[in-house]
């Protein structure tokens, strides 16, 4: 083979010089063959596998250094252990040695490890590996005399190796070995020994000879084994040099595993030396060692020449490109499906392609067989056809299939095997069946066969008559047959239970038994044979006659020479029918499932049938049916023939649907055949040729009739349709006729026959009645006992008639009127005497007296011997019930029944006098003093105390106090005038004084300014300090603020009180003036003063105008007041119609009281009868039934009268007690009644309580409204009264000035001051006006909010808050600023949620991470990111808390926002645990993440993008909770000022409460303080803080959609995972090797 030393790419360039000397140490032929393949290299001639033309050609990969840059391994390695020093040989003489060398593995510039052999050198450059030197290893030496080193190479793949080269850095060795092996399991094989003893190093013979049958021998040469030269000794080795047959090469098998190789060993064995180491000197043992700086391994990547370059595959290692149709690591066999011939090594002149099997198209797999390619050249055969072929190329069906023609496929036979010959179908895919088997398949019985099995089929032998439409047809699994509706059996060859008569002719099999209903077992009777009734009107009418629709008689024409019959409809009615005569009447059960047959024909084109146009009456029922059912056609011009089957079955539509014994019925009774003969007025028809068909009894020859039926009858029953009833049997109902069931007959054993159509028995033994159940009259006894002596002459006097009671005593039941007794020997009720004398003479029985008062229906009403009346009613008493009872008045006599009544005497009021309590007559009543009216229930006037059982009591009430001299007749209360109190009104109510004839007057104490609200007896009340006036209403001078006391008033105000002072004293100076000048009125006259003094009054004028208007209606004031005033009164408005209300729910409870009062004692009366009806019959009823009871046991005679009376008197006991019970259930509806109405009278008074709690609440409330407008109205009155005082001082000096003369005086000041108090009170005016303008807003916003929680005094806070207007301005600011404090929580509380929402989506990103080995490791970073998180929520929270002191409200919703941070850490905890169970279930879903390498890198790299968003994130939501941060902190700076302002504001209004008369000063300096406060709300700038918290709050949404947006994209990244790990197996089920080259 040749050699080829250019390596193309790996390698090549720097062993050029090497190749030169390689080829010049080659022999003769291997430089040839060197120069040859430079060329074949240098040249690029084409190595493709495929030709020009495509055809398959041998191809090689490039030639290459398979040894370059691999890493070689060696036994022994200098330097490993520490620096070692070695020596240089430099020359024999003298043996000159370079020592001071160092080998240090640890040292890059003095290392020489086994790679070195293999990188790249150059000429200039030389790397080298070096072993130990002979001095570490003299031990070996020493013991062998050799040193064993061992340096192998792994090429990675098989190689065609050419040759191997080694350059010794060192001496070459004295013996040293070439090895190879094929794999990487195999042995090592030997490829060359050198060495100068190699007998007796290696036991072989020096340069042995290689013959032609073993060319793979290893020989032995001395060549290379001198010491010289002692650097850079080459020894080069040509795999097949000198091997004979490797001209063959491609033809010889063992020259080809020859040159195979994947690993390459050199052994070396022994140094040469100079034989200077025996000395044991250390520099000469250093000198000797290995050390080698290249080695080279010439091949080409073994391809088998099916590949022309080997690739790095995907795990690093060399792959051969297969060429081909080939595959495998060194394209050593054949594609699948490429199996047509056996792989084998491509040549030059063969590729050996491998080729395709030959399957038709039919199947994608094949294998080689051997023994078809022997026998056909084509060894692939085809496995796993498709379209159900077989055979080696798929050209044939596969047993037990056959070519379908439509689509030229194999398809499968699919015969039965139970019911096949054989499995093989033929052409048609017909299969082979067995006897009785049908079907394509053979997998069915024929029609009517049965028993599918091995066998075949069985036939099975169906009725015709029976089958269903007679052709016989059965299951082919059972084999039972197909019968009829009315036949049964296998073989439908029986009738089925209640029918009989199997006839082929009859659609359903079989006829209903009829037996009048009373058997269902029948059989076909013999000797009858089938018969029909005709009418063919041969001979005239024959009986057949019209009707119409209410069966009038209607002519018919009898046409002789069509021998038919004809009629014709009247005018009005154009329905008529043709009568059938009597022959087809009667009995006519034999027509039963036969035919009615006529012919008809009518003088219309068309008809209209109807429901009735054949109707046949019987048994007192009808059926009818239309002409065109039953398949008919419809009556028209032409003849037509219409069959009826007269059956009752729904195919046959007679109208009604009837049972069959019903319709059988009507058949043995007709009474009527009615066949419609017109349809229209004056309309016409024809019948002829009528037939009904019937049978019987006979034969003649005739067939025989199996419709008549001979029933089975059960006992009881005869005849041959069981239509009678047998011997000792009746009909039950009597007279029922022969559908009527038989029973035995009844005669209680004396008789054993009775009427069969009656049931009346024929009795003996002196017994009579239906049933002989009774003795004859004359007779007694229980005849019921069956004996013959059961009856026995009666006792009673004339054979008069008795009867015998269960006792067993005898009863006659014929008494005379007014006697009875068992044998009539006694009075009955309601009469007296003694007939046998048993008490004295004997007396009749006679009727007792009782005045008609007494009960006729009762027993015992007097005693049946003296005739005394013992239940009187209607109140009486008495012997004869003539008198009225104690207690009652009336007469007892009157026609009229029920005169004597109740006394009712009231016994409080009743004065006793024994056992009578009124007059008998009149009813008056004896009362106790004092006491008047007829039951002695009424005080006199000016009397109570009725109930003391002592009479009436005056009284005495105080004639000052009291309206009149009455009282109360329960608790002697007199009415009072108004504020006095007491029950005899002697004193003035608490509060009140003055007690007089007009009562008493309320004090009216103020209670901020009194001691007690009870004044004294002249109505002043006890004021606190500082407070003064009658009712304690206003506070001193200089004082004010009686709410807080009546306080000093500030400094100031002393300065306005001097000022007045001094106005008072130039008053009095003036006043004085004027008496002067009135003393002496000369003394003045002066017109300017005049003058003057007019100004002062035109100015005095229009400051008490503007007082007056202040204060009026008119003013600002006024009519805020009166605007309040007109609210207040709406509100007391409406608590006035919620009193009303609670008034009316009060009336109504009281009347529900009332009605449950009434209902009680309706109840309870309802039970005071129930219990005297009930004692009534429990002793009454009792009493009499005893009395009767021992009346028949002591006497026994018979009386009817007794019977009846006994009779009657249960019967009304009876009622009584019905009664009794209805009354008893109208008391418990009644008491029902009364508890639900008690139930919602309670329901009813305890919502007027809820509702006396609420409108007290608004009174409340109403009264603090009126209270404030009172003190309200309280200032405006004193300022009013204020302006009136100074108008009236003005107008007296005016007066006087008028009519005096004053002296000169200065009234400039005067006029002076009168303008600056009006400018001053102008602006006050004008700016506490302009203030409740500006903050008009305020005030509604406020009132909005309180709406809510106060719908109901809204309109009162409101005006309130106007009264009080300063105040509102604060409340309204101080609500301003809480809302700026809420939107900074609220902003909190968002962030919070943004924070709990990021920690959610930390737990998906820990989800996510979960699916990958990377992501357990970001778990601890994920917890220390909550942490972090939980830390900032906590200073958020912190620096958010703070604000809550600025506020009650603020403190609360911080106190929310702590809850809901808190709620978050708790979150985050849970979140932390979830992480640690997730870190768990990722560690367990690790194990089993063996084949998601991939896609967990890239899951990884999501996350790590997720966490850096993430912290991201979290970077953006602590600006935003700093933000949070700021923005309370500036609504808390923002409330701060506020609360200053308000402050200022608050001060002011305080001081502006207490002023009476104005300071400018003052004032001034209260407007600059209001000023002040104006600017610091201003500055405030609330609106910008809300602003910038809602801009923030906006932002923290945006965030948080953007968050979402995130985790639902995470979320489906985390699932693609989840879904991708879920989709891979468990295992690896079909392992393909992939050839990956590894790095060269």
């Amino acid at each position: 083979m040749a050699v080829d030393m250019f390596l193309r790419g790996s390698g090549f360039l720097r062993n050029i010089p090497l190749f030169s000397h390689f080829c010049l140490n080659m022999k003769l032929l291997t430089i040839l063959v060197c120069i040859c393949h430079v060329l074949h290299s240098t040249l690029g001639i084409d190595n493709s596998c495929y030709d020009s033309n495509g055809r398959a050609q041998k191809c090689v990969p490039e030639f290459v250094n398979a040894a370059f840059n691999l890493t070689a391994d060696a036994t022994n390695t200098c330097g490993l252990t520490g620096p070692q020093e070695f020596c240089l040989q430099t020359g024999v003489t003298g043996a000159r040695k370079s020592c001071g060398h160092i080998c240090d593995a640890g040292n890059p510039s003095q290392k020489h490890p086994p790679d070195f052999m293999t990188d790249f050198n150059t000429q200039n450059y030389w790397t080298w590996w070096q072993s130990e030197t002979m001095l570490e290893r003299r031990s070996d030496w020493l013991s062998s005399r050799q040193q064993h080193v061992n340096i192998t190479l792994s090429l990675g793949k098989s190689f065609d190796v050419t040759y191997i080269r080694i350059r010794y850095h060192s001496p070459k060795p004295e013996s040293f070995a070439i090895y190879k092996r094929t794999t990487e399991d195999s042995e090592w094989e030997p490829y060359q020994f050198y060495s100068a003893s190699c007998g007796r190093t290696y036991g072989l013979p020096y340069r042995g000879i290689i013959t032609i049958d073993k060319p793979d021998v290893a020989t032995c040469t001395d060549e290379y084994s001198d010491i010289s030269p002692l650097t850079g000794g080459e020894v080069p080795f040509s795999t097949l040099e000198g091997r004979p047959g490797s001209e063959k090469f491609e033809n010889s098998a063992v020259l080809q595993e020859w040159v195979t190789a994947t690993d390459i060993r050199i052994m070396l064995t022994r140094m040469n030396t100079f034989g200077d180491e025996i000395f044991g000197d250390p520099r000469v043992l250093r000198s000797y060692f290995y050390a080698i700086d290249d080695l080279a391994v010439g091949a080409r990547c073994k391809c088998n020449g099916h590949a022309n370059k080997c690739e790095i595959g995907p795990n690093r290692e060399l792959v051969c490109e297969c060429q081909h149709n080939t595959t495998g690591p060194d394209c050593n066999i054949c594609k699948p499906f490429y199996n047509d011939r056996p792989w084998a090594r491509a040549t030059e002149n063969d590729a050996m392609e491998c080729l395709p099997c030959d399957c038709n198209g039919m199947s994608n797999e094949c294998y080689f067989d051997a023994e078809l390619y022997r026998n056909t050249g084509h060894g692939g055969h085809c496995t796993n056809c498709r379209d159900n072929r077989g055979g080696v190329n798929c050209e044939q069906c596969l047993p037990n299939h056959y070519i379908k023609a439509d689509t030229n496929r194999c398809t499968a036979c699919n015969c039965d095997p139970t019911g096949s010959e054989n499995l093989q179908c033929d052409d048609s895919g017909q299969c082979q069946c067995k006897p009785g088997v049908t079907g394509k398949m053979c997998d069915r019985c024929q029609e009517n066969y049965y028993d599918f099995s091995i066998y075949g089929c069985r036939p099975c032998g169906c009725v015709a008559d029976g089958s269903r439409d007679n052709k016989p047809q059965c299951n082919s699994q059972t084999g039972a047959c197909v019968c009829k509706d009315f036949v049964e059996g296998q073989n439908c060859d029986r009738c089925k239970p209640g029918y009989f008569g199997l006839d082929g002719a009859n659609p359903y099999g079989c006829v209903s038994c009829f037996c009048y209903g009373h058997s269902s077992i029948c059989t076909v009777a013999t000797g009858y044979s089938p018969r029909s009734i005709i009418t063919d009107f041969e001979t005239g009418k024959q009986g057949w006659t019209g009707l119409d629709r209410g069966n009038n008689p209607i002519e018919t024409q009898y046409n002789g020479i069509l021998q038919n019959l004809g009629i014709s409809a009247p005018n009005n009615n154009p329905m008529v029918y043709f009568s059938a005569p009597a022959r087809y009447l009667g009995d006519q059960r034999f027509s039963y499932n036969q035919f009615l047959s006529f012919k008809l024909r009518i003088g219309e084109e068309q008809a209209a049938p109807s429901i009735i146009d054949l109707i046949i009456e019987g048994s007192g029922q009808q059926i009818s049916i239309p002409f065109y059912y039953q398949k008919n056609p419809t009556p028209g011009l032409q003849v037509e023939t219409f069959r009826f089957r007269l059956n009752e079955l729904p195919e046959y539509q007679w109208h009604p649907r009837l049972t069959a014994e019903t319709f059988i019925s009507i058949l043995a009774n007709i009474t009527a055949i009615k066949i419609r003969g017109t349809y229209n007025n004056e309309g016409v028809g024809f019948i002829d040729d009528i037939q009904l068909d019937t049978a019987r009894r006979g034969f003649n020859g005739e067939a025989e009739a199996k419709w008549v039926e001979s029933c089975t009858c059960p006992e009881g029953y005869i005849g041959q349709f069981c239509e009678s009833c047998a011997p000792g049997y009746k009909r039950d109902p009597a007279f029922g006729g022969p559908f009527a069931s038989c029973v035995p007959c009844e005669c209680n054993g004396h008789s054993e026959q009775c009427d069969p159509r009656s049931g009346r028995c024929i009795c003996n033994h002196n017994t009579e009645g239906d049933q002989c159940q009774l003795c004859a009259e004359g007779y007694y006894g229980d005849a019921r006992k069956g004996m013959p002596d059961d009856c026995k002459p009666c006792p009673c006097p004339g054979q008069g008639p008795c009867v015998q009671l269960s006792g067993g005593e005898v009863v006659c039941t014929d008494c005379q009127e007014g006697y009875g007794g068992n044998l009539c020997d006694i009075c009955l009720d309601g009469y007296f005497g003694d007939p046998k004398g048993w008490f004295g003479t004997e007396r009749p029985c006679m009727e007792c007296d009782c005045n008609t008062n007494i009960d006729p229906n009762a027993i015992g009403n007097c005693n049946r011997t003296t005739g005394e009346c013992r239940k009187c009613i209607y109140n009486t008493a008495g012997f004869s019930c003539d008198n009225c009872l104690p207690n009652y008045f009336g007469d007892p006599l009157a026609d009229e029944k029920g005169n004597c009544k109740a006394c009712n005497c009231y016994p409080p009021g009743t004065e006793s006098v024994g056992v009578l309590s009124c007059n008998p007559q009149t009813g008056d009543c004896p009362c106790l003093p004092n006491v008047k009216g007829r039951q002695c229930n009424q005080c006199e006037v000016g009397y109570w105390n009725l109930e003391s059982g002592q009479g009436c009591e005056a009284c005495m009430c105080d004639p000052i106090g009291s309206l009149n001299t009455t009282c109360h007749l329960g608790t002697g209360q007199c009415q009072c005038k108004p504020g006095v109190t007491g029950r005899k009104c002697d004193q003035c109510d608490r509060f009140f004084f003055g007690f007089s004839t007009v009562g008493c007057t309320a004090c009216n104490c103020d209670p901020e300014g009194s001691l007690d609200m009870q004044c004294d007896e002249n109505g002043y009340c006890s004021c606190v300090e500082g407070v003064e006036g009658r009712h304690c209403d206003r506070c001193m001078e200089n004082k004010y603020n009686i709410t807080a006391g009546c306080i000093d008033c500030p400094p100031c105000y002393s300065l306005v009180q001097e000022r007045v002072n001094v106005h008072r004293g130039k008053l009095r100076e003036l006043s004085n003036l004027i008496v002067n000048i009135g003393n002496d009125p000369t003394a003045f006259n002066d017109t300017k003063f005049l003058e003057q003094l007019k100004v002062v009054n035109d100015s005095v004028n229009v400051l008490l105008n503007d007082a007056q208007g202040a204060g009026s209606d008119n003013g600002t004031i006024g009519q805020q007041l009166e605007k309040l005033k007109e609210n207040i009164l709406e509100v007391l408005n409406r608590c006035g119609e919620v009193t009303r209300n609670i008034l009316t729910a009060g009336q109504t409870a009281e009347e529900s009281l009332g009605d449950i009062s009434s209902a009680e004692e309706a109840i309870s009366r309802a039970e005071m009868s129930l219990k005297a009806a009930e004692n009534y019959i429990d002793t009454e009823g009792q009493a009499a039934l005893q009395r009767a009871r021992e009346a028949l046991e002591k006497f026994g005679q018979q009386s009817r009268q007794m019977t009846e009376i006994a009779t009657e008197s249960k019967q009304l006991s009876m009622s009584q007690l019905e009664e009794a019970r209805r009354i008893e259930m109208l008391g418990k509806k009644a008491l029902e009644t009364s508890n639900e109405a008690l139930r919602l009278a309670r329901e009813t008074m305890q919502m007027p309580q809820d509702i006396k709690r609420d409108i007290e609440d608004l009174k409340k409330r109403a009264e603090d409204a009126s209270k404030l407008y009172d003190r309200t109205k309280f200032f405006a009155n004193k300022a009013l009264n204020m302006s009136t005082e100074a108008y009236n001082e003005a107008l007296d000096l005016y007066s006087q000035a008028v009519s005096l003369q004053v002296p000169s005086v200065n009234t400039q000041q005067l006029v002076l001051e009168a303008d600056i108090i009006k400018k001053e009170a102008a602006r006050i005016k004008k700016a506490a006006s302009d203030l409740m303008a500006e903050n008009q807003n305020l005030f509604e916003e406020a009132a909005t909010q309180r709406e809510e929680v106060q719908k109901l005094l809204d309109s009162g806070i409101t005006h309130q808050q106007r009264a009080d207007l300063l105040l509102s301005e604060v409340d309204a600011a101080r609500a301003k600023a809480l809302k700026a404090v809420e939107t900074g929580e609220e902003t909190l509380r968002e962030a919070n949620e943004t924070l709990q929402t990021l920690l959610g989506f930390n737990q998906v990103v820990q989800d996510s991470r979960g699916k990958a080995e990377d992501a357990l490791e970001k778990v601890p970073e994920i917890e220390a990111n909550i942490r972090e998180a939980e830390a900032r929520t906590q200073e958020a929270r912190d620096a958010l808390s703070g604000a809550g002191s600025d506020a009650a409200e603020a403190l609360r919703i911080a106190q929310e926002a702590e809850k809901m941070a808190q709620g978050a850490s708790d979150e985050a905890s849970r979140i932390r645990q979830d992480a640690g169970q997730t870190k768990q279930k990722a560690e367990k879903l690790l194990d089993d993440a063996d084949q998601l390498d991939k896609d967990v890198s890239d899951s990884k790299e999501q996350v790590d993008n997720l966490k850096l968003k993430a912290d991201t994130d979290r970077d953006q939501t602590d600006n935003a909770l700093q933000k949070a941060g700021a923005a309370k902190q500036s609504a808390k700076e923002a409330a701060d000022r506020v609360a200053d302002a308000l402050a200022k504001v608050e001060n002011i209004s305080q001081i502006l409460s207490t002023l009476r008369d104005l300071d400018t000063a003052e004032l001034d300096r209260l407007e600059t303080e209001l000023a002040a406060a104006e600017a610091v709300l201003q500055n405030a700038d609330l609106e910008a803080q809300f602003a910038k918290l809602t801009t923030a709050n906006n932002q923290l949404k945006v965030w948080v959609q953007e968050y979402s947006q995130d985790l639902s994209e995470l979320e489906k990244d985390v699932q693609n995972v989840k879904d991708i790990m879920d989709s891979l197996p468990t295992g690896c089920f079909k392992n393909i090797d992939i050839e990956t080259p590894t790095a060269q």
